[in-house]
């Protein structure tokens, strides 16, 4: 099937025109060598001590992906350099704080509420309503891209970084404006751990952000556990002056369960079920859009293939993690977005009965004036289809029968 690509604003066109014209696209200009983004960060930090080195191959194979395969524009470079010169300026913060400050890495992490599931299955709209509970603690986008100094309850609402995030994260609906109906990512809303593993430099952020099949290889070999250990410290820091409940979300936990049971054994987890042809359709269509965000090369027709056999990999992989023990299965709950987006707090509460937590009034009236603005203004503007990716429907909806029949899961498409 052939994709149309939304339009980018005209700066990002004519950044990539500029590229092109110095016949290497900007590599010139802008550098993504391992060795230069760390200088620059210690230039920019005036530190040099980065803690451990397991960052530095996740590093190195992510840079090399992106010069051998990413085929970014000017201006997809320039994010890369970014994004990539700010995670590492903010490691070595962290490191820093902790060598400063050990005892904020003494601060609980008791019990957390991981939300996680197919992309695009509700784990947005049930973490968001989770974070609700005012005993709650959900990461904004903003404490996970500028964590030092740890916010404070005090002054949190009102921190400078909040628009600092929120100028750097919009830039992505100012390039491709139709991304904007997509997902919605602001500095003060709750945020996904793919920025927590960040600083680690082992994301699925970028391989939703860039073409980087190397690099996916790489995590789905590698050894998980020294991104959750950072996470851990990342929570801990950021609940030494803020404390709370925390309430997390991100699709990528799905694949890695036993490795976050291992590093949190007394978390909750949530786990959304959607019908995974609706989920291949409407991420095939917003990953293009993210690739098209940073390059002028999209392969529409291979991200949907690499997410069709990647969602039954994915299901058989966790159904088998489950069944086998390897998952404490009794701190697992099943969440269908059917039942999630027809009845919102009916979900909440069922949660929390078996949890035995009280939804109190304050949080049912979160929770009521969530649901009615969101029914009032919020409208999405992402049209897309399963008939787009040019999958072969039945012989996927066959290859992903298991998976909807054992969680109940209704056929949308």
């Amino acid at each position: 099937m052939s994709w149309t690509p939304p339009p980018r604003a005209a700066w990002v066109d004519k950044l990539a025109v500029t590229g092109r014209s110095l016949g290497d696209d900007g590599r010139s200009v802008v550098s993504l060598e391992p060795a230069d983004l760390l200088a620059a960060a210690e230039a920019t930090t005036g530190l040099e001590d980065w803690g451990d080195d397991w960052f530095r191959t996740p590093l190195q194979v992510l840079t090399d992906a992106i010069e051998s395969e990413a085929r970014l524009h000017l201006a997809g470079r320039l994010r890369a350099r970014t994004e990539l010169q700010r995670i590492l300026a903010g490691r070595l913060q962290l490191v820093d704080l902790w060598e400063r400050h050990p005892e904020v890495l003494d601060t609980a992490v008791d019990s957390p509420i991981f939300v996680t599931g197919l992309g695009r299955s509700g784990t947005t709209l049930l973490h968001e309503l989770l974070a609700l509970d005012p005993a709650a603690r959900a990461p904004a986008l903003w404490e996970f891209t500028h964590p030092v100094p740890p916010p404070e309850a005090t002054s949190a609402a009102q921190d400078p970084r909040i628009a600092v995030a929120d100028d750097e994260i919009t830039l992505m609906d100012e390039m491709v404006p139709a991304f904007t109906g997509m997902h919605e990512n602001r500095g003060f809303l709750p945020t996904e751990c793919i920025f927590a593993f960040a600083y680690q430099c082992s994301t699925d952020m970028y391989t939703g952000l860039y073409d980087v099949p190397s690099y996916t290889m790489h995590r789905a070999g590698g050894d998980r556990a020294p991104e959750y250990a950072w996470h851990r410290r990342l929570l801990a820091t950021l609940g030494s002056r803020h404390p709370g409940q925390w309430v997390l979300k991100a699709p990528s936990h799905l694949s890695a369960l036993p490795t976050l049971f291992a590093e949190y054994p007394d978390a909750r987890v949530v786990v959304t079920h959607r019908d995974p042809l609706r989920v291949v359709g409407s991420l095939t269509d917003m990953m293009a859009t993210l690739r098209w965000m940073h390059s002028d090369h999209v392969d529409h027709a291979a991200i949907a293939e690499l997410l069709g056999m990647g969602l039954v990999f994915q299901m058989d992989h966790v159904s088998e993690a489950r069944d086998s023990g390897a998952v404490p299965e009794e701190q697992v709950w099943d969440v269908r977005y059917s039942d999630l987006v027809a009845d919102p707090v009916a979900t909440v509460e069922a949660l929390y009965g078996d949890w035995d937590r009280e939804v109190t009034p304050e949080f049912r009236g979160r929770l009521e004036a969530y649901v009615e603005q969101r029914h009032r203004g919020h409208a999405s503007g992402h049209d897309y289809s399963f008939d787009d990716t040019g999958l072969d429907r039945e012989a996927l909806r066959e290859q992903l029968r298991n998976y909807q029949e054992r969680y109940a899961v209704a056929s949308e498409v």
